[in-house]
């Protein structure tokens, strides 16, 4: 289950970012669909829209596209967007988990939403899901596809995280720590393996984001 890394939580913390290494399942291994489905279901369209789209910065949300998984892990869009960015809320009973990516990780979101909904754990979709790389039924995403992420306890609790896709990339070669130094630096994740990432924490809420400039600057 994907959560917000406590400060002072070791265990924890090492057991959210493993999750993360896991990309193309991300956020769906700790979705509950039954669960997701029952909250979303009270709230209107405006609202699910509003929640799913909170990771991202403000400027980039108008233009996502928002789609739900319902109970057979098959989506259902509830707004197509322009941008290239689909997200998701992925909430249970007791956490809260939204996930906005780039398009080029719908297909592996998708599969892995199939492969959660037909019952299989965490570490069944994981190997699944690199069988599904390696046989070439998923291709992976391209150098600098970003998965944008709020997740917590709650919707008050929830952190922002940024993860940047690096397949290959060393972290030494752009200058980037392989561990977590603090609480705002970035980091590379798995560097030099076909899942290296960078790991982006962001400590400001995604409505201080400033707009983007005016054309022409």
């Amino acid at each position: 289950m994907i959560r917000a890394v406590p400060a002072s939580g070791k265990v924890k913390e090492e057991d959210y970012m493993k999750s993360l290494t896991v990309i193309a399942a991300a956020a769906m291994l700790s979705a509950s669909f039954a669960g997701a489905a029952l909250a979303q279901g009270m709230a209107s369209k405006d609202d699910q829209i509003k929640v799913a789209t909170s990771a991202l910065p403000a400027a980039l949300r108008d233009g996502a596209t928002v789609i739900s998984y319902d109970s057979k892990g098959l989506p259902q869009v509830l707004r197509q967007g322009n941008n290239n960015i689909f997200c998701a809320n992925l909430s249970t009973a007791d956490s809260f988990s939204v996930s906005c990516r780039g398009n080029a990780l719908r297909a592996a979101s998708d599969f892995a939403a199939k492969e959660k909904a037909a019952g299989k754990d965490a570490k069944a979709i994981a190997a699944d899901t690199d069988a599904a790389y390696a046989s070439g039924q998923l291709t992976r995403a391209p150098v600098g596809t970003t998965i944008y992420g709020r997740n917590g306890k709650s919707e008050a609790e929830a952190r922002s995280l940024w993860v940047v896709l690096m397949p290959n990339v060393k972290g030494e070669d752009l200058g980037l720590p392989t561990k977590r130094m603090n609480a705002s630096s970035p980091w590379m994740m798995r560097s030099g393996t076909p899942g290296a990432h960078i790991m982006m924490p962001q400590t400001a809420s995604m409505d201080d984001m400033p707009p983007p400039p005016p054309k022409g600057m």
